[in-house]
């Protein structure tokens, strides 16, 4: 007699736990659709980098980088999100990144609010918000900064973008990396559109080779009245020439050869 009873009291539980775990899929469902994602804050990121890599003008060599993902965070109960960048790199002469970064800054004036932070060896970052992504133009190294729009913990993914094979960039970074003896061996090309076109970087890490000397392996290529950029002692050559960037540079373990060949907008 108490069989019959055991077995409600089962088929009880069962369509409760089954009511319980609909409704928390249903929860879980509701609160991952109200959550920040990247795809809402891409272009708010690569507008800022954009403005900050034309208000730099011909000042510097600037090469261009995907949208990555930098670092994990906390979305909310059991979710895990990620802070995404957008960056620029930016190649002056040592000694002139704080004047650069004042022509950024001068050149967002009136449609970001900037601000600048405590002076590091004499250069003060600049930094705005932009709803909630934030962007920061600092020193990395002299001669090099950093242009970066970074997000506030944001679900999703993004993609990197792969390189047309025929496109003048290719033929570019081809050319220089034979000039040291070698040829690609990953080629990627990285756009962001601008009011009047876009700016395009693509990128080659060349095989395997000695990546000394560059400067000397590479005097001959840098075009005649093309803007060189003093490299202080770091293994790199940049250069401007009208509205292309060049960057080559030793990896970081002086066993390939980095090549970015960008077109301004």
């Amino acid at each position: 007699m108490r069989i019959p009873g055991r077995r409600r009291l089962i088929a009880v539980a069962v369509v409760t736990s089954l009511v319980m775990a609909a409704g928390a899929a249903a929860w879980w469902q509701w609160d991952g659709g109200r959550q920040p994602r990247v795809d809402d804050a891409v272009t708010t990121m690569t507008t800022a980098v954009t403005d900050a890599v034309v208000a730099a003008g011909d000042n510097a060599a600037v090469t261009v980088s995907a949208v990555v993902a930098a670092a994990e965070c906390e979305l909310g109960f059991l979710r895990r999100g990620r802070v995404f960048t957008a960056k620029a790199d930016l190649y002056t002469d040592p000694g002139a990144e704080e004047s650069l970064i004042t022509t950024i800054e001068q050149g967002l004036t009136g449609r970001y609010a900037t601000r600048r932070a405590e002076a590091v060896a004499g250069i003060r970052a600049l930094q705005a918000d932009v709803g909630s992504v934030r962007l920061s133009v600092r020193r990395l190294s002299p001669g090099w900064l950093a242009v970066t729009a970074r997000s506030g913990c944001s679900a999703g993914s993004v993609d990197t973008g792969t390189a047309d094979a025929g496109s003048p960039g290719v033929a570019g970074v081809t050319s220089l990396l034979a000039t040291v003896g070698t040829r690609p061996a990953t080629l990627t090309e990285q756009r962001l559109n601008c009011p009047n076109g876009a700016i395009v970087t693509v990128s080659a890490v060349s095989e395997p080779i000695d990546a000394g000397r560059l400067a000397t392996r590479l005097a001959t290529t840098v075009p005649a009245g093309a803007r060189r950029f003093a490299a202080d002692d770091a293994n790199r050559v940049a250069y401007r020439d009208g509205p292309t960037s060049v960057v080559v540079a030793a990896s970081d373990d002086g066993t390939a050869v980095t090549v970015q060949h960008t077109t301004d907008c």
